[in-house]
């Protein structure tokens, strides 16, 4: 945040005129007693990051959003979280599907192929930015990969991870929120055995140590002042990371890494803040998996996701970064369609549960203990310690 013209004036001349009549009062030649300077609020500047995990598109939630040919609202699936996503920031998720247009059929799991509308109804609900690396990349090969980025560019969501070119891969993302510089790069495990065009290794970024390390040193080389790290990796339906994750997180840090964001098991798992090791950042935070936002999953927690809420504060005059909050969270069920008062899958905060105006007649008392429930998975999971 800039600091005020006036605002800087004013405080300038109380300085000076309080500085003046100290030294104008010794008049035995002893020396002025120090003024000491008053910091102004401007000096300080927060920002907010709300993250999510995947976003996912089975068919059972694109014939629910259905209104004709060809034509798709999945904006219902987003109204209840729409308000908090919109109130950070920088809101920031996974999209796990492609979109490849009409060329193919529409399809979900195993093979995702999506309505361009999903995307719009994301932007809409207050995403500011989606990562695209993940096990179903490359599922409509690399027609499906650019087409995607090509609607992303084309509604304004910015987005890494998977890419059109080389020279589009080598550019590191850097935003700019509120006057701080932050970047984001996205790895996956895998491409579920799907090879990536021939001669195209950039398509999508796969986990490497190599090339997490080189990222890492080309954002801060573009002034990134804080680096946020997005995997796509761990076992499905696992509720605590593997070694195999541990061992990434621990390589992101190493590298300089500010905040490390997981998805992938469709399932949450613990959070933790660690130590940095060249972190511009005093504290490191680590969400391992943030969980399912929307799919149509039936796995026991896969209807449970979570909204992070991460708290920043720069100190402009020394340019230090902190980690102010990160223990504000919004657990999230999602209500996938089942009663006839409402076909759609909506993304139902717990914050706005029970005793609160959902405006939502389909959620009956059964739905409602599993939105409680649901709260209690991710209470207890989220501060589960992480063994070593």
């Amino acid at each position: 945040m800039a600091i005020h013209q006036s605002m800087f004036s004013s405080l300038i001349g109380a300085l000076l005129t309080n500085g003046l009549a100290l030294s104008m009062g010794c008049s035995n030649g002893e020396s002025s007693i120090p003024v000491k300077p008053v910091e102004s609020p401007d000096t300080l500047v927060t920002f907010t990051i709300a993250a999510v995990g995947d976003l996912m598109c089975h068919s059972t939630q694109f014939n629910y959003a259905k209104t004709g040919v060809d034509t798709f609202d999945f904006t219902p699936s987003f109204s209840l979280v729409a308000p908090i996503l919109q109130q950070a920031d920088l809101a920031i998720g996974n999209l796990e599907t492609t979109l490849a247009g009409k060329a193919r059929p529409y399809s979900g799991y195993p093979m995702f192929n999506t309505p361009d509308q999903y995307v719009r109804a994301v932007k809409q609900a207050g995403f500011d930015f989606l990562v695209t690396a993940n096990n179903h990349s490359n599922d409509s090969g690399d027609k499906g990969i650019v087409r995607t980025i090509s609607i992303l560019d084309s509604i304004g969501l910015g987005h890494t991870g998977s890419f059109a070119s080389a020279n589009d891969r080598d550019s590191i993302r850097i935003l700019d929120i509120k006057g701080v510089k932050i970047g984001i790069i996205s790895y996956t495990f895998s491409t579920n055995g799907l090879p990536l065009a021939d001669g195209k290794p950039w398509l999508v970024n796969m986990c490497d140590s190599a090339l997490i390390k080189k990222d890492m040193a080309a954002g801060r080389a573009k002034g990134a002042e804080l680096m946020i790290v997005f995997y796509h990796f761990g076992e499905e339906y696992q509720r605590l990371p593997n070694a195999y994750q541990k061992q990434f997180v621990q390589h992101a840090i190493d590298c300089g890494a500010d905040v490390v964001l997981g998805s992938h098991p469709h399932v949450i798992q613990p959070m933790e803040v660690v130590a940095g090791r060249r972190s511009n950042v005093d504290s490191v935070f680590v969400a391992y998996s943030m969980g399912n936002f929307i799919s149509n999953q039936k796995d026991q927690y896969t209807d449970e996701g979570v909204i992070m809420q991460l708290t920043f504060e720069k100190h402009l005059p020394s340019g230090k970064i902190r980690l102010a909050a990160h223990n504000n969270y919004v657990p999230t069920w999602v209500y996938r369609g089942v009663a006839d008062q409402l076909k759609m899958h909506i993304i139902v905060p717990v914050s706005a549960a029970p005793g609160n105006d959902t405006k939502a007649i389909y959620l009956n008392d059964a739905y409602q203990s599993s939105i409680s429930e649901a709260k209690k998975h991710t209470d207890a999971i989220l501060h589960t310690v992480v063994p070593k």
